[in-house]
């Protein structure tokens, strides 16, 4: 079991032979924990954006609207293997693993930045690397948290 996001059916299809996504790929949500902090349903994820700024010419607001576009959205979603931003693309979105995710992604509560980008670049990357290590088997616990420890002591 690995413990990620609707990204990563789109990276592990890039670097299968025949570039599909794995067939026995899945996605359950994180257990609640009775008693625990937080709102039932809630996710972590990317709240990435785009924007413009107030002294953008027009055809940057035409550009953002063009990307986030239902044609161009259902056209992202089926090259990378993902969930599009727009909620009117999600039709384009068939691969088993995705479509559990989408659901539960649009009826989430909220959705909190994930862990290595909320923290920064320094602690999301001795988080990263500490999690790749565990799963090698050439890392534990200790030295995960004692990695992001440092991190954040470095600033």
């Amino acid at each position: 079991m690995e413990l990620m996001g609707a990204w990563n059916v789109g990276v592990i299809a890039g670097l299968t032979p025949d570039e599909q996504p794995l067939p026995d790929l899945g996605w359950f949500p994180f257990p609640e924990v009775d008693g625990g902090d937080g709102t039932p349903g809630a996710m972590m994820g990317g709240v990435d954006g785009y924007s413009c700024s107030t002294d953008s010419p027009a055809t940057c607001e035409e550009f953002l609207n063009f990307v986030a576009s239902k044609e161009w959205q259902e056209k992202y979603a089926v090259a990378f293997q993902t969930i599009p931003a727009n909620q009117d693309a999600t039709g384009a979105v068939t691969d088993p693993s995705l479509v559990p995710l989408m659901d539960a992604y649009s009826k989430a509560p909220y959705v909190s930045l994930w862990l290595d980008t909320a923290l920064g670049q320094n602690v999301g990357n001795a988080l990263n690397t500490g999690v790749v290590e565990m799963l090698a088997g050439q890392g534990d616990p200790q030295k995960l948290v004692d990695s992001i420890a440092n991190a954040a002591a470095r600033g």
